[in-house]
């Protein structure tokens, strides 16, 4: 792939592109200096990096893999790609998946050297070869192979690929970064305001930290949503609610630890099953999260008052299953409380289009029912497969929410229905009054799967890395 500009069909598309090379140059430079200044390692930095190109993209998944002289070095993935990326990694250029999605991919090379590549998945097929997606991911290739450079200057050897060698085996865990008390071992992923790595507390006992990203960190919205995460996670104790545990400042950049989730989050389940989930699997899952979900609706302030707690950002990307059968609801990050009124204005979206409410959908206010609306999608993509207002475009899928009537499927059988129709009602006033109510309806209608059958059911599907999770526990 060439690492020259494309054509643009207009001005604006050239502007456009242009602001996201200066974004990606600018969150190079922030990652590398963070990283380095916290000795987080090139596999935290690769961590970040991946998850903002994939987003700027809109790529479902992406991985790098970094190279030495005797073959692969260290890999890092983001979201659950649809395709094996050891084929394809000597590969330059755009590759139509199996799955109906592309692949590109580009190299990393210093001074000709290849030090690896960087593939991201884009839904869809790409006939023309992606022009303009494959010109800005040459172009976050070259911010990598800088970011390389400025790593594998701190260490010895011969040449650029016998530097990160020695870098990657030899230099990382040799003076690791610390949190407050935690001692940061490893990268376990990074969304869109924090990234999370494993690290190890008082008492040797081994928890995620969640760290706010270095770039954000200068914006007081977004320091305070992710304080009120922290704060809001201290308060609440349920099992099917991850537990919150400290939380502490590294000079300005916040952070919070939680327990150490040992399964995979419900969008790689769903994945591993295109088709839908057994009902009761699909039935066991939402319960167990709508009863966390409940346990959130009904926390209370210390001078007693209800918090009046929304999620917002309810999907199956933020229930995680656990291999030992209990699910766990992730990710306050953007939700809405009394603590925390300054991102509810009117005519402020905040969550993810495909699991709104119609109400959230519209930018008007909302109550606990809004997330009852976005747990029943969640419980129609389990069971089906499929989301029911998917256009594949923000702005239809949210106009679809808000004006088109939920379609039936022959996945789906009368009761559990009956339970999604009452949960996607476009009127608020019509849905179940808590989530406590809709776990109730959804076990009557599909008898849920038990903590034991949905544990063995998971490790069945993912026996590698239920194998990995006995090992490190």
């Amino acid at each position: 792939m060439g690492h020259g500009l494309p054509t643009f069909a207009s001005e604006q598309e050239e502007l456009a592109f242009l602001r996201a090379v200066t974004r990606v140059t600018r969150l190079a430079d922030d990652v590398v200096e963070d990283c380095l200044a916290r000795k987080l390692g090139v596999s935290a930095a690769l961590d970040v990096f991946l998850s903002y190109c994939a987003r700027m993209l809109r790529a479902p998944a992406g991985t790098v893999v970094l190279e030495g002289p005797e073959g692969p070095l260290l890999g890092r993935v983001t979201g659950a790609p649809g395709f094996e990326f050891e084929s394809h990694r000597a590969k330059d250029g755009a590759v139509p998946l199996d799955n109906g999605n592309t692949l590109l991919v580009c190299p990393l090379d210093v001074g000709g050297v290849r030090l690896g590549a960087l593939g991201l998945e884009l839904p869809g097929a790409h006939p023309d070869g992606a022009p303009l997606q494959r010109a800005l991911l040459a172009a976050m290739a070259d911010q990598l192979d800088v970011a390389l450079l400025a790593f594998t200057g701190l260490d010895g050897g011969e040449g650029p690929a016998e530097r990160l060698a020695a870098l990657v085996r030899g230099g990382q865990g040799q003076d690791v970064g610390r949190m407050g008390p935690y001692r940061l071992l490893a990268p376990l992923g990074t969304g869109g305001m924090a990234q999370v790595l494993q690290a190890q507390g008082p008492g040797n006992r081994v928890v995620a930290l969640k760290r706010m990203l270095p770039h954000l960190v200068g914006e007081p919205d977004m320091v305070e949503a992710f304080s009120t995460e922290a704060r809001l996670g201290l308060r609440l104790r349920h099992p099917n609610v991850v537990e919150v545990l400290d939380q502490g400042r590294d000079g300005d950049a916040p952070w919070f630890t939680m327990e150490l989730l040992r399964g995979v989050d419900l969008s790689q389940v769903i994945r591993r099953h295109r088709q839908g989930l057994p009902l009761p699997v699909a039935s066991a899952v939402v319960g167990q999260a709508l009863r966390g979900l409940h346990a959130a609706h009904c926390l209370r302030g210390e001078d007693g008052r209800p918090l009046e707690l929304v999620h917002r950002d309810l999907s199956p990307h933020n229930l995680m299953v656990g291999f030992d059968g209990v699910v766990k609801v992730l990710d306050f990050g953007v939700a809405r409380s009394r603590m925390h009124r300054s991102v509810t204005a009117v005519g402020l979206v905040k969550g993810k289009p495909l699991y709104m409410s119609p109400e959230q959908a519209s930018g008007e206010p909302l109550d606990a029912r809004s997330d009852l609306f976005s747990m029943g999608l969640v419980l129609y993509k389990a069971a089906a497969g499929t989301l029911p207002f998917d256009r594949g475009d923000d702005l239809l899928t949210m106009t679809a929410i808000v004006s088109d009537p939920l379609p039936p499927h022959p996945r789906i059988p009368g009761p559990l229905w009956e339970v999604l129709a009452r949960a996607c009602d476009k009127s608020v006033h019509a849905r179940y009054p808590d989530a406590r109510a809709m776990a109730g309806a959804l076990s009557e209608a599909v008898p849920p799967a038990t903590s034991t059958e949905l544990a063995a059911f998971l490790r069945g599907a993912f026996p590698e890395q239920a194998a990995a999770s006995d090992r490190d526990g």
